[in-house]
């Protein structure tokens, strides 16, 4: 099976990465260590898909400005109103720490770029801030995954084990950068 990935790795990873592109990044980041993947091309494919996500995001949230059903739904739901307060707050006055969350809350990514739109940030500084961190934080994840693929050949059969231990830091370090972003960001007082 992991022959065929690595044979069809370009076809495979431009639709994959419309969808999640540090998982992509991170595989190509071993493809790279195993000697079967250009990392150039690996990672202008997940810059790519980056660019597709933030702006068709961007573009549903001013969409949904434009829709009268929509903005009634905005203005109407409490829930909704809750959140678009301290978001149109963050957009305005913390854009870049607000992408920065986004990119690691996973699951809240694409809800989080629809609000930009919604709160109208500048769509120029939105792309450019939004670009320069997803170039940043894609070329960490490939870099990790080729160096995660590199120690997995040098380790043998501790290697798993490893891994493991590497995968549950990882969580550990996500679960405190958002609890930390939280805080930074200060959504629930604005």
């Amino acid at each position: 099976m992991l022959h065929l990935l690595l044979q069809y790795a370009y076809p495979l990873m431009v639709p994959l990465s419309l969808i999640e592109g540090p998982l992509v990044a991170l595989a190509g980041g071993a493809g790279v260590a195993a000697g079967k993947i250009n990392p150039a091309i690996a990672f202008a494919i997940v810059m790519g898909g980056g660019l597709f996500q933030d702006v068709l995001f961007y573009s549903l949230g001013r969409w949904a400005c434009r829709t009268e059903k929509t903005r009634h739904w905005i203005e109407h739901v409490k829930s909704v109103r809750r959140v678009l307060g301290p978001m149109r707050t963050a957009w305005r006055e913390r854009m870049f720490l607000t992408l920065l969350a986004s990119k690691f809350a996973y699951g809240l990514y694409a809800p989080i770029l629809v609000t930009a739109g919604i709160a109208k940030a500048p769509f120029w500084r939105y792309l450019a801030e939004s670009l320069s961190l997803s170039a940043m934080v894609l070329a960490a994840w490939e870099a990790l995954g080729f160096a995660l693929g590199h120690a997995y050949g040098l380790l043998g059969a501790a290697a798993n084990w490893v891994m493991l231990g590497l995968g549950v830091l990882g969580l550990g370090g996500l679960f405190l950068l958002g609890r930390w972003a939280r805080r930074r960001l200060d959504l629930q007082k604005a």
